[in-house]
């Protein structure tokens, strides 16, 4: 972060930490192309017919892709439709002075372009013209003469001459799905017609974000849960499905269905491989695609073992002998003895009839993930 932020960014920045960037090509490889531009598209029957296909292949797009892999996919579909040589797209909140990124997806951008953006993010012209106007599309030449010079310098570094960027808001978590759109070219501004299909256009890519992170959970969520959800790393809620937060209450009470408790986000962030176990909840937690995935339910007595235990403690009530369990787990038999004394401690149980009960409470267990 450059040391002329305001204040308020500055504190901002300690809270929320670097978003997550993904980009759409591998870094240092970043394939300066321009796009053939014959002029603005004419209104007319065809023109809603090729819109109304482009909705159609973007929703299917949702439904059979997964997370990082629709943006790539939704950026090649829109090039059939609007001519443009880069894009920016991704998730941001709206702070009362600025917007706060969680997560973004480059394409034919480099990752420094991102890095190189926090440094003049204060003088982006399109933040501010699109800061609370939702909807509303921002077009600006960067030879402009309103635009600062160190942000003009900024889109020169990257080739970009034409920029329009256009924002909606999801009331329900908060968040602001935005989308730029850059051309190389000074002679080849963008056009109104132009501006009116991406207005057009970004809510229902912000349905189809959404769209792609519920078939996303319904492909890979475990058969016994049914509340999910997925957030960013700052704890922020991208998409939750109706049972998520009746559960995520039960340990919350007051929480407000947007951004996960403080002490969640603290979780997440230093043991991300690890569920996160509170008084009456676990949250299983995956990383994808610079997200993570949410799976929650009531807590079970086995929560509170560790995952060597849990290992250990499953083995042997299938059967294993201690020698058994030490072999397939690549241990001691005193270090298997050791995890099942723990393992009978923290359940306050003292018979292997009590064991085998509390384990029907559990699912499968994979020893390969106990490396």
């Amino acid at each position: 972060m450059n040391n002329g932020e305001r204040t308020g960014a500055v504190d901002r920045t300690r809270e929320w930490g670097d978003a997550i960037v993904l980009d759409g090509v591998t870094p240092g490889c970043w394939p300066l192309r321009h796009t053939e531009f014959d002029g603005p598209p004419s209104s007319g029957k065809s023109e809603r017919r090729e819109f109304g296909q482009l909705l159609l292949d973007l929703y299917s797009l949702a439904g059979q892709t997964g997370i990082g892999e629709f943006e790539s996919a939704f950026f090649e579909l829109l090039h059939q439709h609007l001519a443009f040589d880069a894009a920016w797209t991704g998730r941001a909140t709206h702070a009362p002075d600025w917007p706060v990124l969680h997560c973004s997806f480059l394409h034919r951008l480099p990752r420094s372009f991102f890095t190189d953006w926090k440094s003049v993010r204060d003088l982006d012209p399109l933040a501010r013209r699109t800061l609370g106007a939702f909807g509303k599309a921002a077009i600006i030449s960067i030879v402009a003469p309103d635009i600062p010079n160190e942000f003009r310098d900024w889109g020169a570094k990257y080739g970009l001459a034409q920029l329009m960027c256009v924002c909606a808001l999801d009331r329900r978590f908060g968040l602001t799905t935005f989308l730029s759109v850059y051309r190389h070219s000074l002679t080849q501004p963008f056009t109104n017609d132009e501006a009116d299909f991406v207005e057009n256009f970004i809510p229902h890519l912000a349905a189809a974000i959404d769209l792609n992170r519920s078939f996303h959970i319904t492909r890979t969520q475990h058969a016994s849960t049914s509340c999910a959800g997925i957030c960013d790393r700052f704890g922020v809620l991208h998409y939750a499905d109706a049972g998520f937060h009746h559960v995520a209450t039960t340990e919350w009470p007051d929480w407000d269905g947007k951004r996960l408790p403080v002490v969640f986000t603290e979780h997440l962030r230093r043991r991300t491989n690890e569920p996160y176990v509170g008084v009456h909840i676990s949250v299983r937690i995956a990383p994808i695609a610079g997200l993570f995935q949410l799976e929650a339910g009531a807590r079970s007595p086995i929560d509170i073992l560790s995952a060597r235990e849990l290992v250990v403690l499953r083995l042997w009530g299938e059967g294993l002998t201690y020698k058994q369990v030490a072999q397939k787990m690549a241990i001691s038999p005193t270090t298997v003895r050791h995890h099942l004394r723990n393992a009978y401690r923290k359940l306050g149980m003292s018979n292997k009839a009590q064991i085998l009960r509390v384990l029907n409470l559990g699912g499968p267990v994979s020893v390969a993930s106990e490396s």
